[in-house]
Parts: structure tokens; sequence; C-alpha cells
């Protein structure tokens, strides 16, 4: 009777050891972790993803690139008039291109639709029409101003003040030419960064919105009203129509605390 209460014990024993080796091996074995999975996720991070976003745009004279899927250039276009086009798309991204690592010149890729076909083209290129911001000029109804910005980094991103520069190019419509210009910089403008034609800025510092339109014979003059983080100020741009707005100058700047002035600015 004793031996086989022995017996069974050591088969308790031995079934035991075995369960623990089981045990050890089973643990030593490599964890399998997801990096294959947060590579895959990262190649879907980076790769191109653009979301419908239908406006009006504006492409400027000059050599505008286009692209493919994959962001190699493919071609690019002359344009030799100011063109209005129809934007389809934007990436749900920013981006650098030929190598550039300039926080400030990431941009938006952009679909659009120019002469009845589809281009990519990098946002730096392409610029929305500000729909809120038009202005039909008094004594000249053949006239209109618009604000247009393209899609670069600005002023601010989703973390806060980028210190970018900001700013909307302003464009005169002809309706009766059906024809867009742009306006040349002020000649006695002070700060020119990256503008190439007359601009309204929206930076951390100021902002600037177009109050008034009107003519005195040949000049068009565009009332501009600025709020500072301390304080407003106001300023004429004036500039030649029969010049074809290729010279501008500003006029009566002048800066005050009282916010009922900018308020009846009109």
């Amino acid at each position: 009777m004793i031996k086989k209460i022995f017996s069974f014990l050591f088969l308790i024993f031995i079934i035991g050891c075995q369960n623990k080796k089981e045990s050890q091996v089973k643990n030593s074995l490599p964890v399998k972790t997801d990096l294959s999975l947060n590579s895959e996720n990262e190649d879907k991070t980076n790769a191109l993803i653009l979301k419908k976003y239908q406006k009006e745009g504006i492409l400027l004279n000059g050599q505008i690139k286009f692209y493919d899927d994959k962001l190699n250039q493919t071609g690019s276009l002359e344009i030799d008039i100011i063109t209005k086009v129809q934007i389809l798309e934007k990436s749900t991204e920013q981006y650098n291109i030929e190598k550039s690592t300039d926080y400030c010149f990431k941009s938006n890729f952009i679909k659009i639709k120019y002469k009845d076909n589809d281009y990519l083209v990098f946002g730096q290129d392409i610029y929305e029409i500000n729909q809120n911001d038009k202005h039909d000029v008094f004594f000249n109804d053949n006239l209109t101003i618009l604000t247009i910005r393209n899609f670069e980094m600005g002023a601010s991103d989703e973390e806060g003040l980028t210190d970018c520069d900001d700013y909307d190019y302003l464009l005169v419509f002809n309706k009766q030419t059906n024809q867009y210009s742009t306006i040349g910089i002020p000649e006695n403008q002070k700060e020119v960064r990256n503008q190439k034609f007359a601009s309204l800025t929206h930076d951390d510092g100021s902002s600037e919105e177009i109050y008034s339109c009107k003519t005195i014979n040949d000049t068009l003059i565009l009332g501009i009203k600025i709020s500072y983080q301390d304080g407003y100020g106001s300023c004429f741009l004036k500039t030649s129509i029969k010049e074809k707005f290729i010279k501008s100058i500003i006029t009566n700047k002048n800066q005050f605390d009282d916010d009922d002035i900018f308020k009846n600015l009109k």
C-alpha cells in the first residue's frame, strides 16, 4: 500500500516538472510585436490622401509644375495670363518638395482642372479665391477687387504660431475684359519678405483688411484698416489703372487706439 502511494506521488512530481519546463519554454519564446503594423501605418501616413475641396482657384503667370500620385514631377504648365481654374481636391497633409526642409514652405498638394484636364500641383503655386472678400469699386463698375491665398503653412498650425509669413495677394478683376491683374508692391513699403505683389498681411503681429474701394480719375484707391496686437491703423493703397496696376504707393498711414474709429472705417 505504501509503495503504491509513493509511486503515485512520484508520478505527480514528474508531471509537475514537465509542465514547469513547458511553461518555461513558452515564456522564453520571443514576444511578437506590432512593428510591421507600425511600419505599414507609417507608409499609409506618408501616402498622398486627397479629399474633395471644390473652390475657385487662380494660377498666376509663370511655370506651374505638376506631379503624379507618388509626388514625382511629370511635367509643367506655362501660364501666360492669370487664369481662373477649378480646385477639385486637397491633400490631408502638407509636404516639402525639392529637398526643402523649411517648415514655412510646407504646403498641401492640390488637384485642379485646367483646360478640361486634371493636374496635381503644389499648393504654393495655386491660389484660392476668398469668396467672402470681394469688393466692387465705386465710380468704376467694371472693376472688382479680390483677395487670393495659396496653400503654404501660414502664420499658425494645429500647435500654435509658426512665425511664417501669412498674406493674401490683391487681385483686380475687369468684368469688361474678363481679365485679372495683380497690383505691384508699393514703392514705399518698408518690409518685403516673400511677396511678389501688393498684399494684405495676416500674421501674429497685425491683420489687414480692405474697407473701401474707389477710383478718382485714373487712380484706384483701396482703403485698408489694420489691427495690431496693441492698437489699430489705416492707410490707402493707390495705383494707376492706365498703367495696369504695375506700380502702387501707400499714403496716409496712421496709427490710433480708438476702437470706435476702427469700427467706423468704411
